[in-house]
């Protein structure tokens, strides 16, 4: 098995070590060189970009989250190490990808900053190219043979629920910005903290409480739930078709499909032959492109259409289906206009690290709230012993781009999702109306296809 392990400095900053896996390491020394990844050129994609990275200012309801300059906490002469098992290559690559890319510039903004507790920050990283035995191992991994100081959450319950046990097992505080399926929480854990503002079965509940409030003449009177075997998905799915059959919308389609799925057109066939009037769509990301363009080829023009996942990752979903994003909905905690404070230095500072993107990914948010999280956290405890973390988070919130979180007693965040809109090409958020974020109405029906 084969190892990247690169050191690479960054002018003004002690050097980033970004160490890559693709593929399952070993748990106990998987020791010197392997054969080449076949995410080679992906895991070098982000290794690059990785070392630019070094780290950022985090706003936070407790203590001032603004580094310190003199180093407050042994050994000095050391950076503080974090660790995370991603998403980079597989199924999930896209947005695991996109919530890597905030870690780095909330490293880099802490970084040029003088650090954190006066520490450079290093990020530790694998790939486990979307698979979960293979992010267990790795989170195993950096807690037992790496010994980081700190963990990041992976992207997605699916990966979220398996690591977040390892991380219980070994005390360590686990903050994620994708896994808020119930499955994350049913265990009671104490070390893991959702960051996004709401979990998953509310995440369409804007979407859902704005199609109850049409007026009964344009209220649908049907929907089709073609869905991705996920656990976020499945309860995002589930919570919207409860409460919109509760309401009298009936359900006359209801489907779930593997992760493997690439072929659309028969569930696409069947969703039209239901004579679904909305879709409420539970995807990670290809497969919400997929669904668009198979419902397109054949002329199916709902109402309404939600994904789950997919939207928010904003560059390579407009760049897959062009104007097609018209009208689409998703729920999430951040767009890129978003007045929250903090968030128009975040903006700048990404759009300065990936000057080839001009639409930032939801996902980006969500990885750069982690490290607000986390920064706050450490400044409030002036601590980097993980138990005191996790008291501190549980008794606190934390401001963050994608506004004021706080957790109860097992790492629910305790807010309500946005209900965003692409429309002319741009992500909208219309509703709540009462949210100082709403920047548009909902355009109902949606344009076609």
């Amino acid at each position: 098995m084969r190892r990247s392990n690169r050191s690479i400095a960054v002018p003004g900053v002690r050097p980033l070590l970004v160490l890559l896996v693709a593929g399952s390491v070993a748990l106990a020394g998987c020791a010197g060189a392997a054969t080449p990844s076949p995410a080679a050129s992906a895991a070098a994609s982000v290794a690059a970009s990785v070392a630019a990275s070094a780290a950022a200012s985090a706003a936070s309801s407790g203590p001032s989250a603004s580094p310190s300059a003199a180093c407050a906490i042994p050994p000095c002469d050391q950076p503080i190490v974090i660790g995370v098992s991603q998403a980079l290559t597989g199924d999930k690559s896209d947005p695991g990808t996109a919530i890597e890319h905030g870690y780095q510039v909330w490293i880099k903004e802490v970084n040029d900053a003088g650090g954190l507790l006066g520490r450079k920050l290093v990020l530790k990283e694998y790939d486990n190219q979307s698979l979960a035995d293979t992010a267990v191992s790795q989170i195993e991994r950096l807690v037992t043979v790496d010994k980081v100081d700190l963990l990041f959450g992976p992207f997605s319950s699916a990966l979220t629920i398996p690591t977040s046990a390892v991380a219980e097992k070994y005390k360590m505080a686990f903050i994620e910005g994708a896994g808020g399926a119930p499955g994350v929480f049913q265990r009671n854990f104490h070390y893991t903290f959702f960051v996004q503002p709401a979990t998953a079965e509310h995440q369409a509940d804007p979407f859902v409480a704005y199609l109850l409030a049409l007026p009964a003449d344009q209220r649908p009177a049907s929907a089709a739930y073609p869905q991705q075997d996920d656990p976020f998905v499945k309860a995002t799915e589930d919570g919207a078709q409860k409460a919109l059959e509760a309401a009298g919308i009936k359900t006359v389609y209801h489907d779930v499909y593997p992760p493997t799925q690439t072929d659309f057109a028969s569930i696409a066939a069947a969703v039209k032959a239901s004579g679904a009037e909305v879709v409420l769509g539970g995807t990670i990301f290809n497969d919400a492109v997929a669904q668009v363009q198979a419902y397109a080829s054949i002329n199916y023009q709902p109402k309404a259409v939600y994904f789950t996942s997919g939207p928010g990752t904003v560059g390579a979903y407009k760049q897959a289906l062009g104007s097609k994003v018209n009208g689409t909905m998703t729920g999430d905690g951040w767009v890129q206009t978003s007045i929250e404070p903090g968030n128009a230095k975040f903006v700048a500072d990404y759009l300065a690290m990936f000057p080839a993107e001009k639409d930032i990914p939801g996902e980006a948010a969500e990885g750069y709230s982690v490290g607000q999280v986390l920064q706050a956290a450490v400044l409030g405890t002036q601590s980097l012993d993980n138990t005191k973390i996790a008291d501190w988070l549980h008794a606190n919130s934390v401001q963050t781009v994608q506004g004021n979180i706080g957790w109860d007693a097992v790492g629910r965040p305790n807010g309500s999702y946005l209900l965003e809109q692409y429309q002319g090409g741009q992500m909208k958020v219309v509703a709540p109306s009462a949210d100082p974020n709403k920047n548009a109405d909902p355009v109902y029906p949606k344009p076609k296809w």
